[in-house]
């Protein structure tokens, strides 16, 4: 299981270096012990989708990215654009901008990036809430601590979002694949 590093920061000591982080990760002792310490236990292949597994900050920002399309298709200016790739990522700002004409207008405050990662995250955590707690527990320890846990601003459709995140994931036609449903 992946464990994200600033949890493992904030549990052994908040100095330490990214690098020094990154070689107590790949400890496999170390990554018993913190799985023990977390109360993580094993997440089967069959429980859970990979494209979920393998980088959950990812599905974040392609989930808030489809709920915030509307606002993603009206930045217009360079640099304004590259400040939002940047923050959100080439593949969320593309998902965002497919799904930007049948998504409903939301406020973002004026922190479009922030507000794509926390809608994201709220999406991404109810649709959580109806898998199995194992799964649950692997993806909320793998994202960063700011984005586990956050609640839906307003009713979405986390089902249906999270499916099209799955697809966007996938090669065209394995959507099925890719759902882990």
């Amino acid at each position: 299981m992946r464990i994200h590093p600033d949890r493992v920061r904030a549990t052994l000591h908040g100095g330490l270096s990214d690098a020094t982080i990154a070689r107590l990760l790949a400890c496999a002792r170390l990554n018993e012990r913190l799985d023990a310490w977390f109360g993580a236990g094993p997440v089967g292949a069959g429980d859970a989708p990979a494209w979920l597994l393998a980088d959950p900050t990812e599905a974040v920002c392609r989930a808030g990215a489809i709920l915030h399309g509307r606002a993603i298709r009206s930045v217009l200016t360079g640099p304004d654009v590259a400040a939002l790739v940047a923050a959100i990522g080439r593949e969320a700002h593309a998902l965002g901008l497919r799904h930007g004409a049948e998504a409903p207008a939301r406020d973002h405050g004026g922190d479009l990036a922030g507000a794509i990662r926390r809608d994201g995250a709220a999406c991404l955590g109810a649709w959580l809430r109806t898998r199995a707690a194992p799964l649950r527990a692997a993806i909320l320890l793998a994202l960063p601590p700011g984005l586990a846990g956050a609640e839906p601003s307003d009713a979405v459709d986390a089902e249906a979002v999270m499916e099209a995140v799955a697809r966007s994931f996938t090669p065209q036609g394995d959507a099925k694949a890719g759902s882990g449903v």
